[in-house]
């Protein structure tokens, strides 16, 4: 049985998210920390992944977590890359942050938020380092912090790919990346090289999941809903550049967008219930109205499949 790849954020999410053991210690790899003040457990606030957010546009499946002192952990692969990245992951912390209190409530009852995010692309391609963590320091004299309450780890994956084949060893989160870029291509044979207990765990946990038929079905809704996203993406840059010398379609243009993000959904439902999917050209010659209430039907269909599933 071939096991789902750890680096699709759906599995990389019911992955970790299913068991807080394997995911305290790779928050423990990660940030290095001496053994006195290493995480003893931590506790998953989103576990669930439900059926829309699986076929929601641009929607990231990250993981919530808090420790026994009230840290609370933002953890995420990020398989696509895009410009507003790095604002998005700032206003991602940021928020958890504030929403930690209330009106009125006291600053000292804020606790501090850490991101990890995992990039299967290189983010800063002229740099030596796969793994970079980002502070709040003063620019002349960096041994300054103004707080420790917000702070982000990056990991390139491709990146620490490349230096490990150029002499990098492996060990600590040097396993768990190469795990996460070889899990699904090794057999038990090639497991054996792996020294952290859980790492092994994580396997028979990919495995469970692997073998489960429900959640490779979703993964490959998963799958198609990414590959939409990208095609979006480029045809959306493609029709920027268009834009310029054609500013009198617009209109057409975005009727074009909203007809092809109905479609792209309806079709991704349907997978979703196990539908037979209705071809696109049948959905085009729909108006959008159409569109719009064949959409509400499947979801409310899948809303009270999940309600009578609970």
């Amino acid at each position: 049985m071939k096991l789902l790849n750890p680096k699709l954020d759906f599995v990389f999410k019911k992955l970790l998210a299913g068991d807080t053991g394997i995911l305290t210690d790779l928050l423990n790899s990660v940030l290095k920390l001496p053994k006195t003040r290493r995480i003893g457990s931590v506790t998953v606030k989103n576990p669930i992944i439900l059926p829309e957010e699986i076929t929601q546009k641009y929607i990231v499946l990250d993981i919530l977590a808090t420790d026994k002192s009230g840290k609370n952990y933002e953890i995420e692969m990020q398989i696509r890359s895009y410009e507003s990245y790095p604002k998005r992951a700032l206003f991602y912390l940021s928020r958890i942050y504030a929403g930690q209190l209330d009106a009125g409530e006291d600053y000292e009852k804020l606790k501090p938020v850490i991101g990890i995010h995992f990039l299967d692309y290189e983010m800063f391609a002229d740099t030596k380092d796969f793994y970079f963590r980002f502070a709040m320091r003063d620019v002349r004299y960096p041994e300054l912090r103004l707080t420790e309450d917000m702070t982000l780890h990056i990991v390139e994956l491709p990146k620490f790919e490349r230096i490990r084949k150029t002499g990098q060893k492996k060990g600590g989160l040097g396993e768990w990346l190469h795990f996460f870029n070889h899990a699904h291509e090794e057999d038990k044979t090639m497991r054996t090289a792996y020294k952290n207990p859980a790492i092994h765990k994580a396997f028979d946990a990919l495995e469970n999941l692997s073998a489960d038929e429900t959640v490779r079905h979703l993964a490959r809704v998963r799958e198609d809903a990414l590959r939409n996203e990208r095609s979006e993406l480029f045809y959306a840059e493609k029709r920027g550049e268009k834009r310029g010398e054609k500013r009198g379609e617009k209109r057409g243009e975005k009727r074009g967008e909203k007809r092809g993000e109905y479609i792209g959904k309806i079709n991704l439902v349907q997978q979703l219930l196990k539908h037979p999917v209705t071809p696109k050209k049948v959905l085009t010659g729909k108006s959008l109205k159409d569109l719009g209430i064949i959409l509400k039907q499947l979801e409310a269909e899948l809303k009270a499949g999940i309600v009578m599933q609970g």
